[in-house]
Order: structure tokens, then C-alpha cells, then sequence
């Protein structure tokens, strides 16, 4: 079987809290783990202490279920836990029970730790192979971010579109001009309408162009 970084998995917990123990080591070694919890593994007449200490020794990682009967200080979890934390190993906290933030030591508070209470079985089970298995990268490949956009009109490297051909109605072709305010005539489609609707605004527009301008006139 294989564990996490080759060596074993220690559960620590508190003796009321033993169906929680079981169920949490059968299920890491059903998914291939090498498993360590004393009821399974300690014998009548084996010296507690020393297994402990061969427990903890051999362990890669150690699973501790968090609840208030898992810090009772008449309890050797309390030196299960503190053990861990002195010589720098993994802890897994894995929470059983709704907790207030005064209920874990001043030591444990900062590690992250996993609920597994008000999960069903299915997610609970999720929930404990992901914490012991730690950290890993995405299990799918993440979508690309970046990529070509088209800029917004207004912004440099943005031509606006060509008007139709014939220039259509409002928008007149290339190399001509209209009249403000002319309305174009109907004529036969791709035909210009005249610059002048009449001879009277060309002689008026000869005449404009002839009248003298003021100097702050561009």
C-alpha cells in the first residue's frame, strides 16, 4: 500500500471519539494508505507510551480529530499534539464537532483544518483524502486569460467601417458634397443627387463664396 511520502498515517484522538477514529482510518486505508490507530494496532500488554512514540516516529502525517473532549487536558492527546508541533511534523486537523474559536489551543489555531461534520458520507470522505493527501495543483487545465480583443471605437489601431458603396442615403460618396440640410432626391439606385436643387441656390452659393470673410474667420 502506499501513504503519503511512503511512511504511515497516525490517528490521534480522544477515547469517546473512537467511531469517528475508526471510520477515518478505514476509509484512508481503503483508498491505500498505511494506517496506524491503536485499537487496531496495539496489543493487550504493549507498552503505550513506546508504541506511541514508534507511532509518531514512523508517521508522515498525523490526522488529529478536533473536538472538545480532543482537548481535555486529562487526555494524552494533549501530548500527542504537542509532540507533533514541537518536532515541526505534519498535522492534519480534521474537525468532528462545531467549534468556537476558544476551544482550540493558542498553538493549533493557525493551522488550516478541514470539516468533516454536517458533511454526508460521500463529502466527508472527499473532505479526508484531499486533507491528507495536502496540497496539489488544479486537476483540470485552467482557461487562458489573456488572448486578442478588438479595441473600442476611439482607440488608436480602431477604423471605423467604409461606407456603402454609393454612399447611401445621408453619407455621400467620395469627391462629392451636399447641401447642409438638402434632402437627397429618389433617383435610380447608385445615382448622386444633384449639389443644387435649383439655379437659385447656385447663383446664392456663387454669391457666398465671393463676400468677404472676417479676419478671425478660419
Amino acid at each position: 500500500m502506499t501513504a503519503v511520502g511512503g511512511g504511515s498515517v497516525f490517528i490521534s484522538y480522544a477515547g469517546p471519539d473512537r467511531v469517528w477514529a475508526e471510520w477515518v482510518a478505514w476509509h484512508l486505508h481503503d483508498a491505500g494508505h498505511r494506517v496506524v490507530l491503536d485499537v487496531w494496532d496495539w496489543s493487550a500488554g504493549d507498552n503505550f507510551v513506546a508504541r506511541m512514540e514508534e507511532a509518531l516516529n514512523s508517521a508522515t502525517a498525523v490526522v488529529a480529530l478536533f473536538s472538545r473532549r480532543y482537548f481535555d487536558d486529562s487526555r494524552w492527546t494533549r501530548e500527542e499534539w504537542s509532540s507533533v508541533v514541537a518536532r515541526r511534523e505534519r498535522l492534519v486537523p480534521l474537525v468532528i464537532e462545531p467549534l468556537d474559536d476558544t476551544d482550540v489551543p493558542a498553538l493549533l489555531a493557525p493551522l488550516i483544518r478541514r470539516n468533516l461534520h454536517g458533511l454526508d458520507e460521500q463529502q466527508a470522505r472527499a473532505a479526508l483524502l484531499d486533507a491528507v493527501a495536502g496540497a496539489r495543483g488544479p486537476r483540470t487545465r485552467p482557461a487562458f486569460p489573456g488572448g486578442p480583443a478588438s479595441p473600442p471605437p476611439g482607440v488608436p489601431g480602431h477604423r471605423p467601417p467604409l461606407p456603402a458603396p454609393g454612399g447611401g442615403r445621408g453619407l455621400p460618396s467620395p469627391g462629392t458634397s451636399r447641401a447642409p440640410g438638402a434632402d437627397p432626391s429618389p433617383g435610380p439606385p447608385g445615382a448622386e443627387a444633384p449639389l443644387f436643387s435649383s439655379p437659385e441656390e447656385r447663383a446664392q452659393a456663387r454669391d457666398l463664396a465671393k463676400a468677404p470673410r472676417r479676419p478671425d474667420t478660419a
